[in-house]
C-alpha cells in the first residue's frame, strides 16, 4: 500500500478552491463484515487519469472526498490484501453524494467481477520500466509467449522474431531477470507458453558499472524481462509438439522447465524442414562475414577479418530457400549462499542444411547510361554449432562483489553455389559469368569477462576493474570457378577464365581493461573518471593459388593474394559528469582514445604504421513528467576508421565485374548522432502514446568513386567526402474502445537518407564522371485492431502502407517510386464439442516500377483441431502453411545509384498432422494435463 500510497502522491494537483460537492461513503471488508481503517480512497479524473482528492478512512471505516467542478470521475479504493475497487462516479448537481457501503474483497476470494476490473491496469510505468500485465492480452490456449507480444502496445515482431520496442530493436529476452539460453531470445519468446508468463518488463538494461554505482554511464540494451507466474515457479511446466505430413515435412519441438527454491532447469530440442530453425536472428554474425574494424564504445579496436569471397553466404536461413534444421539446449541457474552466489549456464547445439535458387534484377544509374544485370542462382550449405556460456556472481562482502562470465562456441560449414549473370547497357555492350563457388571451414570463439567491484563507505564513491577477453578464428578451403565472356553489339571480344584454390585462415585475439572510480560532488551530482588499454593482435591469411601443369593447385597468384599481421595498441581515458534526481537524470562527458596501429605484410615483406586520436563525446537528458511520461534524448559522436580492405585490399575476383583499389590516404570520418524517446502512458483509460526518432550526419564519410567501363566492369575506390546523413522518425498511440471492448493502434514512421558518391562511365570513349547524391525517403502508416471473447474467438488484423522514393541527380529521369502494402489478418474460433479454427492471412502487395515488375504475394495459413485432455492442454489438427500456394521470398534495396529486386525459393504449401501437449505440475497437486 505504501507504494501505491507514494506513486499516487506523486500525481497529486489539488484543487482545493471552490469546491462545492461532497463525495461520502464507508469501506468494508464483505467477508468479515468489519470497517476497514486507513483505506486509501482516491478521486480521478476518468478523461486523463489525474488524481483530484485522496483520503483514508477512519476507525469506523467512513471517509470524504470533495470536488471542484461537475464531471465524470473515477473512485479507486486501494487496501493491502484486497483486490483494488474502482467505481465511476457522474457529478452533474453540486450536493452530498452518499456511496454508503463499498465492498472490499480479499484476494483469496476474488470474485468474477472483480477478476474483470483487476484487467484495466493492463500497462503500468514502474520507473524507467514498462510493465504490461500478460492477463490482459488473450490469446489462444497453448500460444507462445511470441504470438502474445504481437498484441501488446509498443512491440513489433517480424517474420525471423525480432522484436522492436517503442521504434528500438530488442536485443535480450530475460525470464525473470536471468539470461535463457545465453544469446538467443527467440529460445523464449517461441518456446515458453503465454500463459506461464505473469507480467512482460520493457526497459533499458544498464551495464553492470552502472547497476553497481547507480550511476547511469548511457550504455543500455533494450530489454524484455518476461516474470513467471507464481504457480510456475514450483513444479515444472512445458511443452511438446509433433507435425509430420508422413513424408518430407516434419516440425517437432519439446520444452521442458522445472523449478526448485532458486533453481532453475530448463531443457528443449528442435526438428524441423518447416524454417523453426532454433537460431537466433543474428546468427550470421556469430560465424564471421567480411573484413571489418569493430569499434568498441570505449574507443578500443577489434581487428576482425574474414573471407570476401562467396564462401560465407546464405550461412543463415532468413527465409531464402528450403532449410532443415535441428537443435537443442540446456539451461541451468542457480542462487545460494543466502542469495549471495548466482550461477546461470547453457549448453546449445544448431545444425542447419539449406538449399535454395533465386535470381536478381538490378540497376547501376551512370551518367548518360545504365546497367541492368540479371543473375540466377542456386546454393547448398550446411553447418552446425556447439556453444556454451556461464555466468558467476558472487556478493564477497558487503563493500566487494565480482562476477565472471564467459561463452564459447565452434562449428563448421560446407557450401556450394552456382551462378549465371548477363549485364547490358543503352550502347549494346554486355557481358555474360558462370561461375561456382564452394567452401569448406571451421571456427572457434571464445570470450571472457571479469568485473570486480569495490563501494567505498562514503556512498556513491565506487571502484571497478574490468578485464574482457576475446579469441575467434576461422580456417577455410574453397575453391572458385568463373567463365566471363564480353560483347559488343553481339560480337564476342575478350573471354576471361579463372580457376582458383581458396585458403583463408584467420586469428583474431585481445585483450581489455579498464578502470572507472566514481566520486559524489555534491547531492545528485557525481564524477567518473576511467581509463583503459587495449591490445589487439590478428593474423589474416588469404592465399589464392592456380594449377600447374599437373592440373594440382600449387601456384601462389600473388594478386589475389594476401598474409598479413595487423597489431592494435590502444590506450583511453574518459570523463563523465552524472545527475540523477526523481526528476532528471542527465550526463555529458566523453572518452579520448589513442590508437597506434601496425600492419606487416608478409607477402610484400613491408610494414605499414599509423596512429590515429579518436573522440567520443556524449550527453543525455532524461526527464520524467510523472510517473507515466517522460522524455529521453541522447547525443553521441564517435569516429569510424577506414579498415585496411579499404585502404588497402586484397583483389577479389570471386565476383571480376567488381574491382576495388586502395586510397592509402584515405581519412577517419566522424558521425554525430541525435536521437528522442517519448513514452506517455494513461493506464485507467488504457491509452498510451510513443515517439521516436534519430538523426546522424557524417563528417568526411567514407563513400566511394565508381567507374564503369564500356565492357560493365566497375572500378571502385573509398574517398571521403561531406553532406551524407541518416534519420528515421515515428509515433504509436493504442487504446481501447470500451464500448466496443477493442483495442486499436495506429502509427506512422519516417525514413530518409542522402548519400554521395562519385559516378564515371565512358560515353563516346570518354570518361565522365560526375557528383551523385542519391535522396531515399520512405513514409508509413500501420494500423491495427484486436479483440477477444473467451471462450469464443480472437480476432486480430494488423496493415501497414510504405510510399518509397528514390532519386539519384546522376540520372533524375530514372526516379524510383513505389507503394508497399502488408496486411495481416488472424483469427481463432473456439467451436462447439471442443473443436478450434485457426486462420492467419499475410498479403503483401508491392507497386511495379519501370525496371521490377509489380509483386503480390498472400500467404494463408491455417489449422482445424480439436481439444483433448484435462482442462484442454492438448490439441490435435490438421495445418496447412500457404494454402493459396503463392509465397515466394522477395527482397528490394535501394543504395547509391543502384536499385536491386532479389526473387528467390521459399518454402510453398505444406500439410501437417500435429500433436501439441501443454504440461504442467505444481507440487501438492495434480499435473494439470492428463
Amino acid at each position: 500500500m505504501k507504494g501505491i500510497f507514494t506513486t499516487f502522491s506523486l500525481l497529486v494537483l489539488f484543487s482545493a478552491f471552490g469546491q462545492s460537492s461532497v463525495i461520502k461513503g464507508t469501506i468494508s471488508d464483505t467477508i468479515n463484515k468489519k470497517p476497514l481503517i486507513n483505506a486509501v480512497i482516491t478521486l480521478l479524473s476518468a478523461k486523463d487519469s489525474i488524481l483530484q482528492q485522496f483520503t483514508r478512512s477512519d476507525v469506523e471505516g467512513n471517509f470524504k472526498l470533495s470536488a471542484a467542478k461537475k464531471s465524470d470521475y473515477i473512485i479507486m479504493v486501494n487496501y493491502p490484501g484486497f483486490a483494488d475497487y474502482m467505481y465511476p462516479l457522474a457529478l452533474t448537481t453540486d450536493s452530498i453524494f452518499d456511496l454508503s457501503t463499498l465492498p472490499m474483497t480479499s484476494k483469496k476470494h476474488l470474485l468474477e467481477d472483480v477478476v474483470i476490473r483487476q484487467k484495466i491496469a493492463a500497462i503500468r510505468m514502474r520507473g524507467d520500466t514498462i510493465e504490461y500485465n500478460a492477463d490482459s492480452f488473450k490469446v489462444r490456449e497453448g500460444a507462445s509467449v511470441e504470438e502474445m507480444l504481437k498484441k501488446m502496445p509498443g512491440l513489433q515482431i517480424d517474420k525471423d522474431g525480432k522484436i522492436t520496442a517503442q521504434g528500438e530493436n530488442v536485443e535480450k529476452v530475460l525470464v525473470d531477470g536471468e539470461e535463457f539460453f545465453g544469446d538467443d531470445p527467440t529460445v523464449a519468446t517461441k518456446n515458453l507458453q503465454a500463459d506461464a508468463i505473469d507480467k512482460v518488463q520493457v526497459f533499458d538494461k544498464k551495464s553492470d558499472q552502472a547497476a553497481f554505482t547507480g550511476i547511469d554511464d548511457g550504455s543500455k540494451q533494450k530489454t524484455i524481462n518476461l516474470t513467471l507466474k507464481d504457480d510456475k515457479k514450483k513444479g515444472y511446466f512445458g511443452k511438446l509438439q509433433a507435425g509430420s505430413d508422413l513424408n518430407e515435412n516434419w516440425n517437432n519441438s519439446a520444452m521442458f522447465n522445472k523449478f526448485r527454491a532458486k533453481s532453475k532447469l530448463a531443457a528443449y530440442g528442435v526438428m524441423s524442414s518447416t524454417g523453426k530453425t532454433g537460431l537466433d536472428w543474428d546468427e550470421s554474425s556469430k560465424y564471421g562475414s567480411n573484413n571489418s574494424m569493430e569499434y568498441e564504445e570505449d574507443g578500443g579496436f577489434f581487428f576482425s577479418s574474414g573471407s570476401s569471397d562467396e564462401f560465407d553466404n546464405y550461412g543463415s536461413f532468413s527465409g531464402e530457400g528450403i532449410p532443415k534444421s535441428w537443435s537443442s539446449g540446456l539451461q541451468y541457474s542457480n542462487k545460494f549462499d543466502r542469495d549471495k552466489q548466482n550461477i546461470n549456464g547453457s549448453y546449445r547445439y544448431n545444425k542447419l542444411n539449406n538449399q535454395g535458387a533465386g535470381n536478381t534484377v538490378s540497376q547501376s544509374i551512370l551518367p548518360g547510361n545504365s546497367f541492368s544485370t540479371k543473375e540466377t542462382r542456386q546454393f547448398f550449405n550446411t553447418k552446425d554449432r556447439h556453444a556454451g556460456s556461464i555466468t558467476y556472481d558472487v556478493q564477497i562482502d558487503s563493500a566487494n562483489s565480482l562476477k565472471i562470465k564467459g561463452n564459447t562456441n565452434s562449428g563448421s560449414q560446407n557450401s556450394f553455389a552456382f551462378f549465371n549473370s548477363e549485364s547490358s547497357d543503352n550502347t549494346g555492350n554486355n557481358v555474360t559469368n558462370n561461375r561456382s563457388t564452394s567452401a569448406k571451414g571451421t571456427n572457434a570463439n571464445v570470450n571472457s569477462n571479469l568485473l570486480l567491484r569495490h563501494r567505498f563507505k562514503k556512498p556513491g564513491r565506487t571502484m571497478s576493474v574490468n578485464v574482457d577477453q576475446q579469441y575467434k578464428s576461422t580456417n577455410t578451403i574453397g575453391y572458385l570457378n568463373s567463365l566471363n565472356n564480353f560483347y559488343f553489339k553481339g560480337n564476342s571480344i575478350k573471354l576471361d577464365t579463372i580457376d582458383q584454390k581458396k585458403v583463408n585462415d584467420i586469428i583474431n585475439s585481445g585483450i581489455y581493461s579498464k578502470v572507472a572510480y566514481t566520486e559524489p560532488i555534491i547531492k545528485n551530482l557525481f564524477l567518473e573518471l576511467s581509463y583503459g588499454v587495449r591490445i589487439s593482435n590478428s593474423e589474416s591469411k588469404k592465399l589464392a593459388f592456380d594449377k600447374d601443369h599437373l592440373g594440382a593447385y600449387n601456384i601462389l597468384n600473388d594478386t589475389f593474394s594476401n598474409h598479413f599481421n595487423f597489431n592494435v595498441l590502444t590506450n583511453s581515458t574518459g570523463m563523465m559528469w552524472r545527475l540523477n534526481t526523481k526528476k532528471v537524470t542527465a550526463s555529458i562527458g566523453g572518452d579520448v582514445a589513442f590508437a597506434n596501429f601496425r600492419q606487416k605484410n608478409f607477402l610484400l615483406n613491408n610494414e605499414i604504421k599509423y596512429n590515429f586520436t579518436n573522440l567520443f563525446p556524449r550527453a543525455s537528458f532524461m526527464y520524467k513528467f510523472n510517473a507515466n511520461s517522460r522524455v529521453n534524448i541522447r547525443y553521441q559522436g564517435n569516429t569510424n576508421q577506414p579498415t585496411i580492405e579499404q585502404i588497402q585490399p586484397v583483389r577479389d575476383n570471386s565476383n571480376p565485374l567488381n574491382i576495388a583499389i586502395g586510397n592509402p590516404d584515405l581519412k577517419q570520418e566522424f558521425r554525430h548522432s541525435i536521437s528522442f524517446n517519448y513514452n506517455s502512458y494513461k493506464v485507467l483509460q488504457q491509452r498510451g502514446f510513443y515517439s521516436y526518432g534519430d538523426i546522424t550526419t557524417t563528417t568526411n564519410s567514407i563513400s566511394t568513386s565508381e567507374t564503369t567501363d564500356t565492357s560493365g566492369v566497375r572500378t571502385f575506390q573509398f574517398i571521403n567526402l561531406n553532406g551524407n546523413y541518416n534519420g528515421y522518425a515515428g509515433f504509436g498511440y493504442n487504446m481501447k474502445i470500451k464500448a466496443l471492448d477493442i483495442n486499436v493502434n495506429f502509427g506512422a514512421n519516417l525514413n530518409t537518407s542522402r548519400n554521395i558518391n562519385y559516378v564515371g562511365s565512358y560515353l563516346k570513349n570518354q570518361l565522365v564522371e560526375v557528383k551523385n547524391t542519391t535522396n531515399n525517403t520512405g513514409y508509413g502508416i500501420r494500423w491495427g485492431m484486436y479483440k477477444y471473447k473467451e471462450k469464443k474467438f480472437d480476432i486480430g488484423y494488423n496493415g501497414e502502407i510504405q510510399y518509397n522514393i528514390s532519386n539519384s541527380t546522376v540520372n533524375e529521369r530514372l526516379s524510383t517510386k513505389y507503394i508497399t502494402q502488408s496486411h495481416n489478418f488472424s483469427v481463432n474460433l473456439t467451436l462447439p464439442y471442443k473443436f478450434e479454427l485457426n486462420s492467419n492471412v499475410e498479403a503483401n502487395l508491392r507497386q511495379g516500377t519501370e525496371l521490377f515488375a509489380r509483386n503480390n504475394v498472400v500467404k494463408w495459413n491455417g489449422y482445424f483441431g480439436r481439444k483433448l485432455l484435462k482442462n484442454d492442454k492438448a490439441l490435435i489438427s490438421i495445418y496447412v502453411s500457404d494454402i493459396l500456394n503463392q509465397n515466394n521470398g522477395f527482397e528490394r534495396t535501394i543504395s547509391s545509384n543502384i536499385v536491386r529486386e532479389n526473387n528467390y525459393v521459399a518454402l510453398r504449401r505444406y500439410f501437417l498432422l500435429q500433436f501439441v501437449w501443454n504440461f504442467s505440475k505444481t507440487p501438492g497437486g495434480a499435473p494439470t494435463a492428463q
